[in-house]
């Protein structure tokens, strides 16, 4: 493959020289760590070695670095010319590095860095000058297969007018494009390479900030979320612990998906789970003996699937919606409210000194003051421990006052037995206060109308409660609690106990968080120091709205004050061909969201989406197979087959495993993604991306928000095709109006 580049012998030329300087700390390091040793500190070290190399010798020395900026700075005028890679690598001897990490703060001029007003910041300040070369290289087993020089705003100023209305297009690089326009196997990949100027501002925000990020479909969410990860642990390696970090995500076939991106950005060890996951393992030791969870996937077969309980949905709802939201907060520190103001009696604290018949006294007023105000912020029980240790030492600063007015000094023996007196009139004391179990106290209060028509926000109605004390204590009844139980009893543990700071993550990543309440994140970022939480969705793939969030202000007003949160938006997608995005964003438009956001597609153009009428549903796998082979002739590797429910995608499974033997049926309980063709139901595609979507029964969609909201997920997974079939002669209102020339007619049929 000949480069036509003014550059390439001499690129290829330093190339091949960090090839062979890649070689021998290859060999260097062999050498290392080839003797065993019994020192610990010699273990650890050879251990990172050994990662070290293993990087060197699957990646490193095939495709070392991926760009190149070469930044004149401003005070001294050296210009310094660095090449970026995925791991930096080092000279052993001494210590020059050959190769910068992405996540090294000079690498963010690769990133974002602009001409004349570029800048880096480290840890002795800002170092400013001009950026006077951004380069980019594809590069395959240690040949250049491809130099792209960056299109920098004044160089698109200097060639075509106004740069700012070229890139609100939607522009994309040469280099971008090469990367999206590849196809995909079942893993997510890193995007060191490609990682954009709005993305990047993200990845290396403030640590110690909550980052709420309002991503559209395809905008890369996930991926930068992940990112950041990596770019916090490399930076803050000295104060936070990779471990201590976790990863929540939507589901355990999620998880698999990205399990091989943060590996690959040299993150190893960082927790990942659900929450629901996460959150029983925290609530198990407060549930009753055989007490278990129930199914958290019964709601999606009441709200998804046909011919379900118009008034079961509406109660369902009531509750679900309830034991998520911050008001279901507000009514658990109510309940704790009532226990400390209403049910503890504040009587003075008397006591006698036999020797002297000197009545000391503590007022119960000073009592309630301490146990209402100076002590508000700690758990119950750390209340009730603190306020006996207050007590305890006021008794005795009055006892010995009272000794020194006298001259009296009390020996070994009486001090022993006051201590005693003490212990005792404490005990005598405190005996009155309450002792609420978690666990039994959230189900008086969920189980109980009145006592939660007392607590409860008055902006719930009567009917609200009526349903969530009903429906909740028929649960209970089976000796089961929802998922949706989960954060409030955590909540009010927290309340009452305290939750194990020795747990706490150093930071926590949340994705696809519209699907979760905003109670279940306010017990994430409780459980994360500092809030340091990085929290990313988009509110038009909240699937899941008979428990999630319905705006991004329930967060950043409810959950992160006065702490406030950085809020980001990011409108530019680069998943799907702007066919494919324009006519999903019709689906958008067709309803009314809070802070929608419609895509913006880079300019990736592709195939229309095709809009294919069957004669009837039984009638279309035919038509369903013959598509699929002529895209895998087309060199199409993942192949989604989506259908709305559950239910239904079981039915395509049956259908079509006869004449396309390789199909894979995935549903809620699966962990693993294999690539390839794949029946699932809509909501599981969330997150995810293939080559192609197939999406059945697009007629059965109908003008709800959360049929809607599944349906532009459903839209917006594939990178270069969409095909969507509908019964002859019906058709979703969702889709009755996008423009004709949306849409692919002449392809409909072969």
């Amino acid at each position: 493959m000949m480069i036509h580049h003014r550059d390439y012998e001499m690129e290829q030329k330093r190339l091949d020289q960090t090839v062979q300087q890649i070689d021998r700390e290859i060999e260097m390091i062999r050498q290392d760590i080839r003797e065993a040793t019994d020192d610990y500190v010699k273990q650890v070290v050879n251990s990172k070695k050994a990662k070290d190399l293993r990087y060197l010798e699957e990646q490193g020395r095939d495709k070392p670095y991926f760009g190149r900026v070469d930044f004149l700075k401003d005070e001294t005028y050296e210009l310094d010319s660095v090449y970026i890679g995925k791991r930096g690598i080092v000279k052993s001897d001494t210590f020059d590095a050959i190769v910068v990490d992405w996540r090294a703060p000079i690498a963010s001029l690769y990133y974002s860095g602009e001409s004349k007003d570029a800048f880096y910041r480290t840890g002795k300040g800002i170092v400013r000058g001009e950026v006077k070369l951004k380069r980019n290289f594809a590069i395959e087993k240690g040949k250049i297969t491809g130099i792209y020089d960056g299109a920098l705003k004044e160089t698109i100023h200097r060639e075509m007018g106004d740069p700012d209305e070229f890139l609100q297009e939607g522009f994309i690089d040469e280099f971008l494009a090469a990367n999206l326009n590849q196809t995909n196997d079942s893993r997510l990949k890193d995007i060191v390479a490609t990682i954009q100027s709005e993305q990047n501002d993200i990845i290396r925000a403030e640590k110690d900030r909550p980052v709420v990020v309002q991503g559209v479909a395809g905008s890369g969410k996930t991926t930068i979320a992940l990112h950041r990860l990596s770019y916090l642990i490399y930076n803050y390696q000295d104060s936070i612990a990779s471990k201590k970090f976790m990863v929540f995500a939507p589901n355990r076939l999620f998880l698999n998906y990205i399990s091989e991106v943060l590996p690959e950005l040299g993150v190893d060890d960082v927790q990942q789970s659900t929450f629901i996951d996460w959150a029983a393992r925290m609530v198990k030791p407060l549930l009753p003996k055989g007490w278990r969870i129930a199914d958290p996937n019964k709601p999606l077969i009441l709200f998804f699937e046909a011919g379900q309980d118009r008034r079961e949905q509406e109660t369902a709802w009531d509750r679900l919606h309830f034991k998520g939201s911050l008001e279901c907060r507000e009514t658990l520190e109510n309940c704790l409210r009532h226990i400390v103001e209403e049910e503890i009696p504040y009587k003075k604290l008397s006591f006698v000194y036999n020797r002297t018949n000197q009545v000391f006294t503590i007022e119960g007023s000073i009592i309630k003051q301490l146990f209402t105000e100076q002590f508000r912020n700690l758990p119950y029980k750390n209340r009730v421990e603190a306020l006996r240790k207050h007590l305890k030492q006021e008794m005795n600063k009055q006892l010995f006052a009272h000794l020194r007015e006298l001259k009296v000094d009390l020996d070994k023996q009486g001090l022993a037995k006051f201590e005693k007196m003490l212990e005792q009139i404490l005990d005598r004391y405190l005996a009155v206060f309450p002792k609420p179990d978690v666990f039994t106290l959230y189900r008086q209060l969920m189980s109980d109308p009145e006592r939660l028509r007392r607590l409860a926000p008055q902006e719930l109605s009567d009917q609200e409660i009526e349903h969530i004390s009903r429906s909740s204590r028929e649960l209970y009844e089976q000796e089961r609690i929802e998922a949706e139980d989960l954060a409030p009893l955590l909540y009010l543990k927290h309340l009452l106990e305290g939750l194990d700071h020795a747990r706490q993550f150093d930071h926590a990543v949340v994705d696809e968080a519209q699907d979760l309440s905003a109670l279940e994140i306010a017990v994430i970022a409780m459980m994360t120091k500092r809030q340091s939480v990085t929290i990313v969705g988009d509110i038009a793939q909240g699937i899941h709205s008979y428990r999630g969030l319905h705006s991004w202000e329930e967060l950043l007003e409810g959950v992160f004050t006065p702490l406030r949160a950085e809020y980001y938006t990011l409108a530019q997608s680069y998943r799907s061909t702007v066919e494919i995005m324009r006519c999903a964003n019709q689906v958008l438009k067709a309803i009314s969201l809070p802070e929608t956001v419609l895509a913006k597609p880079v300019l990736r153009h592709g195939q229309k989406p095709i809009l294919l009428p069957v004669p009837s549903r039984t009638e279309q796998w035919e038509q369903v197979t013959r598509r699929v082979e002529e895209y895998r002739k087309e060199g199409f590797q993942t192949i989604a087959i989506v259908t709305k429910t559950i239910e239904e995608s079981k039915n395509a499974y049956k259908a079509l495993r006869s004449s396309l033997p390789d199909i894979t049926l995935l549903g809620s309980k699966d962990t693993a993604f294999p690539g390839g063709v794949s029946a699932m139901p809509a909501y599981l595609t969330k997150g995810l991306q293939f080559d192609v979507v197939i999406l059945l029964d697009v007629d059965s969609y109908s003008t709800s928000e959360m049929d809607a909201k599944l349906l532009y997920v459903a839209m917006t997974r594939p990178v270069h095709r969409l095909l969507m079939l509908h019964v002859e002669g019906q058709m979703t209102p969702l889709l009755k109006d996008v423009p004709k020339d949306l849409l692919d007619h002449e392809n409909a049929g072969f």
